[in-house]
């Protein structure tokens, strides 16, 4: 995501734990290597400096062919990057590099992507553009129609060209149903008022306007600009889109927030919108998952359902790192009959644990229970994990963990598999070949090297044989790169 300064963040929402890093660890913990049976396959080939922030999708026409992009970093010094992708024409095994997204000359950042498939094997990439000359923000659709290899220009889904407001967090889906709104694309994101008042913890003042948004009008938008978690839908393959609906409104004075919108679609074409919400009173923040759903291809949202009433948020820093954090939640809707699961990272037992919820139509949510089946309690953390459900119904999460360095500092991506509709998960195992060191080539956020970044998400696409999760890491020792593993469910089947 884009990131901005952290001195214009209400303390009350995120406190700051700027730990003193503890000496690498060098040893290889007992039974480890025993984990490590997985080959990982490198992504991104290119010579940029860092990469971080993956996306993923298969194409449902063709189990070969993936799809995935990233942040290529120009200079991770200055937090200078722009979005690129990738596609594998053999499940996995191999990649091709395609650059830049093209189309985004008149921007100086890309970031966010997010990617899916529509029925027919298309595809649509989405991003966030912004110029910071102009402060022009908008986000956008590309469309691939030969398996990744290229892309067309990009559609514009919400454009401000005034500076007023910032895009942050688009995320995009398409329905694959037999409903009436077979093939429509939907995109949900946060547009936030781009003040020194903004909530946003992943936002900050580039460029702080006191412009109100509220009042503001762009030649862009043909109504005036209402900040809040917004979605907007096309019905003609992403060339137009609806005007934004808000789901949760916010302005520059707002003690209501929200960010990390993921639009989901279920088997009869409901559209459903999983988010983090809090709400700052006189006595604290209270942080919460929230729901909100379409029946009629996003026209109009029911009120908003209760997931989770209380997140106990990450601090922005883990001990024993200097690298970013924040409980953004996953969300996945299955295909087979319509059960929901959101997980996100809680801090409520000690340490960052991941945790789930899922409901059976999205009306009501079970109580929130551990994937990671470490100690209870035992000081290593868990985070941002990525939920996947494959046609039959199997769940599947993926996270980073540090279970396996006794420093709680070295990372691996970790994984698990539910067989029961999310109801429980089997055995965690190691996906990634060593642990890898996060301060490595790790990009300044702040410009302030004590405050690093390695992305606030990680990526997963999964099908009823294959699971391939994506991430990045220093494996190498030297630079963040994208891997990835081919891992086929047989293995679940022997680990659970």
């Amino acid at each position: 995501m884009l990131f901005r300064s952290f001195s214009l963040i209400p303390a009350s929402l995120i406190s700051l734990l700027i730990a003193t890093v503890p000496a690498h660890a060098t040893a290889t913990p007992p039974g480890f290597g025993a984990l490590a049976t997985i080959a990982n396959v490198r992504v991104s080939q290119d010579t940029y400096l860092a990469h971080s922030e993956p996306a993923i999708a298969e194409n449902p026409r063709n189990s070969n062919n993936l799809i995935a992009g990233s942040k290529m970093f120009t200079n991770p010094a200055k937090y200078e990057f722009k979005i690129g992708t990738y596609y594998s024409l053999n499940g996995g095994k191999t990649w091709r590099d395609d650059g830049f997204l093209p189309g985004f000359d008149a921007y100086n950042q890309t970031s966010d992507i997010s990617i899916a498939f529509d029925a027919k094997g298309r595809a649509y990439a989405c991003v966030l553009a912004y110029n910071s000359q102009s402060q022009a923000s908008g986000v956008f659709v590309s469309v691939s129609s030969d398996l990744g290899k290229t892309w067309g220009q990009p559609h514009a889904v919400f454009l401000d060209t005034t500076g007023a407001t910032f895009i942050d967090k688009p995320w995009i889906t398409v329905d694959r149903s037999t409903s009436a709104y077979r093939g429509n694309v939907y995109v949900a994101w946060n547009l936030d008022d781009n003040s020194s008042s903004n909530q946003d913890p992943d936002a900050s003042g580039i460029g702080a306007r006191t412009v109100s948004p509220t009042a503001a009008s762009s030649p862009d938008v043909a109504t005036t600009i209402q900040t809040g978690l917004s979605v907007a839908h096309s019905s003609d393959g992403a060339l137009s889109w609806s005007a934004p609906v808000t789901l949760v409104p916010f302005d520059a004075f707002s003690q209501r927030f929200a960010l990390g919108a993921i639009p989901q679609v279920d088997p009869k074409g409901g559209l459903h919108v999983a988010y983090l919400k809090w709400d700052e009173t006189a006595t604290g923040t209270t942080n919460s998952l929230e729901m909100r759903s379409s029946t009629d291809g996003g026209v109009t949202f029911s009120k908003a359902q209760s997931i989770v009433p209380l997140v106990n948020n990450l601090p922005n820093l883990l001990k024993s790192g200097t690298f970013r954090n924040l409980s953004l939640p996953t969300f996945a809707v299955s295909p087979k009959d319509g059960s929901m699961a959101v997980a996100w990272a809680d801090m409520r037992n000690g340490d960052a644990d991941i945790l789930l919820s899922r409901s059976s139509n999205g009306s009501s949510w079970s109580k929130p229970y551990r994937v990671n089946h470490d100690a209870l309690g035992n000081g290593k953390d868990q985070f941002q994990p990525e939920l996947a459900v494959a046609p039959n119904g199997t769940y599947t999460c993926a996270w980073f963990d540090r279970r396996h360095d006794p420093n709680n500092r070295l990372i691996n991506e970790e994984i698990a598999q539910s067989s029961d509709g999310a109801r429980t998960f089997g055995h965690n195992f190691a996906v990634t070949k060593k642990m890898w060191d996060p301060a490595i080539d790790a990009p300044h956020p702040e410009g302030d090297p004590k405050v690093t970044f390695i992305g606030d998400y990680q990526a997963l696409a999964v099908d009823n044989h294959t699971v391939h999760p994506l991430w990045n890491d220093t494996q190498n020792g030297s630079t963040q790169e994208i891997r990835t593993a081919v891992i086929s469910v047989r293995m679940f089947d022997r680990r659970r």
